[in-house]
């Protein structure tokens, strides 16, 4: 008789736990904020840029309107490739060889800045990019770009 007692009593124990658990999991989930965005997003535009070099590497920075997005929604990558000399003629975007994604610089509710950098490149390299920047809807996709490492 008290093993069928005890056995009741932990079962109404770990039933109850598995209740207050489930409860937590209902609260947590009402916690979480969803950046929807509205319904009058446009793609974003490019709305300055700026490369810096010195004598080992380069940096670039590039301010996006968000298209009337929620800046959390905004995203960037920069596309490009390093070449000891200019090459004859301008190269294609699918020439560009590393991807990486930019990190955000500074942000207001109407833009977005992003930068990247590098180090390790001799003076005289030239590094042709260009940039995709994403919001909720749209990709925007600027024109290939150079700058040349400092010598």
């Amino acid at each position: 008789m008290k093993t069928t007692w005890a056995k009741s009593l932990l079962f109404a124990l770990a039933l109850t736990g598995m209740m207050a658990c489930e409860e937590d999991d209902v609260r947590q989930d009402t916690d979480i904020e969803i950046n929807i965005p509205s319904k009058d997003v446009t793609p974003p535009s490019l709305e300055k840029y700026l490369t810096t070099t010195d004598m080992d590497g380069f940096s670039i920075r590039a301010r996006f309107d968000n298209g009337g997005d929620d800046t959390s929604n905004m995203s960037c990558t920069v596309h490009w490739r390093a070449y000891t000399s200019k090459p004859s003629s301008k190269p294609s975007m699918s020439a560009m060889n590393r991807h990486e994604s930019m990190r955000v610089y500074a942000s207001t509710k109407k833009s977005t800045t992003f930068d990247k950098s590098h180090a390790g490149y001799s003076g005289g390299t030239y590094i042709y990019y260009y940039m995709e920047c994403k919001n909720s809807k749209y990709t925007c996709t600027t024109p290939v770009n150079y700058t040349i490492v400092k010598r």
